[in-house]
């Protein structure tokens, strides 16, 4: 090993094409660098001869080569996560969408939630808790909380439902007190929570869903938050159509806050709560075709464009965007503080999250005098 020093940029830049087609994943030129120390760690562990051979190994269609890709992945995701991310999603969740999901599932009493990208499991533990709070007859509702990541170590630390403190800086004292158990200074997940997730290795771009034997389908709402800011955006594309075909119709997709901000969403509805705006299936999906939202041009100049298919919950704002559009400034800014701030939105004039911030902050300052 020690004739391989570093990777040719030509070399470099076939592992990232091929890394893109395998997982979506889009390897920016500041982790690019990383990318190669991951490449070279493999090769050495692997006792190969060269990065060409290495790449063959991935190119491959072989069980080597499906092994090999599993211990990659490991090195190429990011599974940083809590419960409860996001308190003002999963306050959409708990005072708008849920009450509406079993409302409309009275009959039936079934409902299926996919937590895609679930990384070590807090994310779909944390909507087991949830539902376990909002329905009293919980033991007469089918319910899927199915969790999917293509990190198979992140899914092992998932089943095993054992946290750090780490895990909880977004949590109530009394839901941890409620649900976990302190071993060991390791929170362990209450059974009854645990029992009511399962975990599935899912590759959103490779495997192919949803199928009639596979879990993941005729869902009622998605998660896939957090997961798309790595992706590239042909890859996102792909994904979204899967997430449509898979979804019910008056089913839900919940992102990450404008992870979606440069794709067509043309097919979904999307709703606009003051927590955060949310995509639906219409009636007609998936056979019909596609029912197409009207936009919804805001007065603000820094928030035209955020989305061609706005649709307003009409108890959302009542009539507060008819008075002023100081309240839309304010939520904006609290979405756009959800990203990195050197995340460039397009549809935006290409600003960063900051600089959006910046500019929405002084007219709000403007208004104010």
């Amino acid at each position: 090993m020690s004739k391989i020093e570093s990777l040719s940029t030509e070399k470099r830049d076939a592992f990232i094409r091929l890394i893109a087609k395998h997982t979506g994943l889009e390897i920016r030129e500041r982790d690019q660098i990383a990318l190669s120390e991951k490449i070279l760690s493999r090769i050495h562990t692997l006792r190969l001869n060269s990065p060409t051979v290495y790449f063959q190994l991935l190119e491959s269609t072989t069980t080597e080569s499906h092994e090999e890709w599993l211990e990659l992945i490991v090195e190429l995701t990011n599974i940083e996560s809590y419960f409860f991310r996001d308190r003002e999603q999963f306050s959409l969740l708990q005072n708008h969408i849920f009450p509406e999901l079993l409302e409309r599932k009275q009959n039936s009493r079934t409902i299926r939630i996919c937590s895609a990208g679930c990384s070590s499991g807090e994310e779909p533990y944390s909507i087991a808790i949830l539902l376990r709070k909002l329905i009293p007859n919980l033991e007469k509702w089918n319910l899927m909380i199915l969790g999917v990541d293509i990190n198979q170590a992140a899914l092992k630390k998932a089943k095993t439902g054992i946290y750090s403190p780490w895990s909880f800086r977004s949590i109530d004292p009394e839901t941890k007190q409620q649900y976990f158990q302190m071993v060991n200074n390791q929170y362990h997940i209450d059974q009854r929570i645990k029992n009511m997730v399962e975990f599935k290795t899912l590759n959103l771009i490779k495997d192919e869903f949803p199928r009639q034997n596979c879990e993941f389908r005729d869902v009622d709402l998605i998660l896939c938050r957090n997961v798309f800011i790595y992706f590239e955006t042909s890859a996102i594309a792909k994904v979204l159509n899967k997430f449509y075909q898979a979804l019910q119709p008056l089913g839900y997709l919940l992102t990450g806050h404008a992870e979606l901000s440069n794709q067509n969403l043309s097919q979904f509805q999307t709703k606009m709560f003051s927590e955060s705006f949310i995509y639906q299936c219409p009636v007609c999906h998936p056979t019909d075709t596609p029912l197409k939202s009207p936009a919804y041009k805001s007065s603000t100049s820094s928030l035209e464009g955020l989305n061609n298919n706005l649709y307003l919950d009409e108890n959302a704002f009542e009539n507060e965007f008819e008075k002023s559009n100081i309240k839309m400034q304010q939520i904006a800014v609290n979405l756009l503080r959800q990203l990195p701030p050197d995340t460039r939105i397009q549809k935006l004039g290409n600003q960063t999250a900051a600089e959006l911030i910046l500019q929405i902050e002084s007219e709000l300052k403007a208004t104010e005098q």
